[in-house]
């Protein structure tokens, strides 16, 4: 995009510089997602959420400890004690956990080759489809989601989200649910890469509402402690600073 932004010198060296925690912090593991660029980019231990979670942990004196997994297994690994957080879930999806005030909002969509021509404008029309979504779909998209649609034999879910813009590109699917800044962020790699076949024309549809995700902690102290800091960065410009940063890699309205 032609649009520079310039940040506050303050906020520029801080973001450039990491994030400081006190010598006697201590460390909470928490279980990301390792496949959904620009939100967590595994290559350089950057991205918006993996920031967001070390900047308002850090507020507290915690060092976050990142362990990267598939989405399905953060949630076994929490349930079963070995992570003390994980990101992206939503209220009621597990058990004896605390939830975070709202950190994130992504906005899932449908993924269709233009030349298949096909309409899509509710759920109904995904009906025997074939259809490829990220981890946990069949639960984040909703009931009416999970029990029609997800239940399909042509349906599938897959962690290396990467590997669904192959499958719809290749044809070997009809379609493809994905947050629409991961797919364009995954496409322009391809791209970049000389995948040739990521240039034709997509359409997307955006059947489902932008959904705000929370972040989930065993200890309630802990997921206090996050609010408090997810405050403090939301209030002092941190946050902002850091949405600034990944704007370009972000499919997402300005006011957002």
């Amino acid at each position: 995009m032609g649009n520079k932004h310039r940040l506050p010198l303050p906020l520029l060296a801080l973001l450039a510089g990491g994030i400081t925690t006190p010598v006697w912090a201590d460390s909470i593991n928490v279980g990301v997602s390792f496949a959904i660029p620009p939100y967590v980019i595994q290559q350089n231990n950057s991205g918006l959420e993996l920031e967001i979670l070390k900047h308002a942990l850090a507020r507290r004196g915690h060092m976050t400890v990142v362990h990267y997994r598939p989405l399905a297994r953060t949630f076994r690994e929490l349930k079963e004690g070995q992570l003390d957080g994980i990101i992206n879930t939503q209220p009621h999806m597990l058990d004896g956990v605390f939830y975070s005030e709202p950190v994130i909002r992504f906005h899932n969509c449908v993924f269709t080759l233009a030349s298949r021509g096909l309409s899509i404008s509710s759920m109904s029309d995904l009906k025997d489809k074939s259809v490829v979504a990220f981890q946990q779909a069949s639960r984040l998209l909703g009931d009416s989601f999970g029990n029609s649609i997800a239940k399909q034999e042509s349906y599938s879910e897959i962690a290396a989200q990467r590997h669904q813009i192959h499958l719809l590109f290749k044809g070997r699917t009809d379609a493809i649910i994905l947050e629409r800044s991961i797919f364009g962020y995954y496409r322009k790699q391809e791209v970049d890469a000389g995948f040739k076949d990521a240039l034709v024309d997509v359409d997307e549809h955006c059947i489902f509402p932008p959904l705000d995700y929370r972040f989930a902690f065993r200890s309630e102290q802990i997921r206090d402690d996050f609010n408090a800091g997810l405050k403090e960065i939301s209030e002092d410009g941190t946050l902002d600073a850091l949405r600034l940063k990944y704007r370009d890699m972000l499919a997402l309205p300005d006011d957002e």
